[in-house]
């Protein structure tokens, strides 16, 4: 049996950072990645053999609107935070984070966090997960 590919969400941190670090993701897993404007605002339709999307938390909670909720689990596996150096959670939170984390599905790293430790995260992620079913647009 195939194991399932990831369907990960990046976000936070310096733009360079968070690209850098989606994009070796991807090709950890074999996956392709995709800017979260391309999905998010253009609809560029989901593959369903897992990806990596990267974007900023606020490009996320601007798609879910005023009192907006994003499908989360149709589309993440795991959003990966990377926490901006020296910034405290209180300065970054914004409500998609909280929403995230309510539903179990935000991992917050440091944007030095060896990739070893995400990688964990979002293996344990996809055990979660029964189906490859192809995910819904978010």
């Amino acid at each position: 049996m195939r194991a399932l590919a990831p369907r990960v969400v990046v976000i936070g941190a310096a733009e360079g950072p968070r690209l850098a670090r989606a994009g070796r993701l991807a090709v950890h897993y074999g996956v392709p990645r995709l800017p979260a404007v391309d999905v998010l605002i253009r609809r560029r339709p989901l593959p369903v053999d897992g990806y990596v999307i990267d974007g900023a938390p606020h490009l996320l909670d601007r798609v879910a609107g005023v009192g907006g909720l994003l499908p989360a689990r149709s589309f993440a596996d795991l959003v990966v935070h990377l926490r901006a150096p020296g910034r405290t959670e209180g300065e970054e939170a914004c409500r998609v984070l909280r929403y995230f984390e309510a539903r179990g599905l935000l991992a917050g790293f440091g944007p030095d966090a060896p990739d070893g430790e995400i990688v964990v995260a979002v293996d344990a992620a996809v055990r979660g997960r029964t189906t490859a079913d192809p995910p819904r647009w978010p």
